[in-house]
């Protein structure tokens, strides 16, 4: 039954994306929410979701009175099923990515796995997963946000801001999800 009811979630959700975007179009919105970078050796976890052609990694915005760091856990425990204690996720810093529909405010966090974790995708919102090196998920296209973590990793852009140890306080107005388009 399952395999039945994906094919339609999937659609919904791509309605749902289009629908958003056209929401963004009009409004211009400021958005902040968490992306999770988990790297095994020298490769990085990205995904597909099944509403957008970009690579991305597990990332989402906040939900009411969740801080950005318990949104960069719940995203990367609902969307590939990786728990992580809070103490393992560092905080990289703020990338914002300028396009038409939004300005996204990508807060990144990463983490540092010795031994691959066991990905776990629902193929409804996220279709696929893999660890790829940093070239390659850039050459197969990737959202602004990771682009940028990407390219500043690699040392392709100027250098990325200085780490934290912790996220900024974000207002409580600025709860919409991450990742308006890459």
């Amino acid at each position: 039954m399952r395999a039945l009811l994906d094919p339609l979630w999937r659609s919904a959700m791509r309605v749902a994306y289009r629908l958003r975007l056209a929401w963004w179009y009009v409004r211009r919105p400021a958005i902040h929410g968490s992306y999770v970078a988990v790297w095994h050796g020298e490769r990085v976890l990205v995904i597909r979701n099944s509403y957008r052609r970009r690579l991305s990694f597990p990332a989402g915005g906040r939900a009411h009175g969740e801080t950005l760091l318990e949104a960069a856990r719940r995203e990367l425990h609902e969307e590939v099923g990786i728990s992580a204690p809070a103490d393992q996720l560092a905080y990289y810093g703020e990338l914002v990515h300028h396009n038409h529909y939004a300005e996204d405010h990508g807060h990144v966090f990463e983490l540092r796995c010795a031994s691959a974790p066991e990905v776990c995708v629902d193929r409804r919102e996220v279709i696929w997963a893999e660890f790829l090196a940093p070239d390659d998920a850039l050459a197969r296209g990737v959202v602004g946000v990771v682009r940028l973590y990407l390219e500043g990793i690699t040392r392709r852009a100027p250098p990325p801001p200085p780490h934290r140890t912790t996220p900024p306080r974000a207002s409580s107005g600025d709860s919409s999800s991450a990742g308006a388009r890459g």
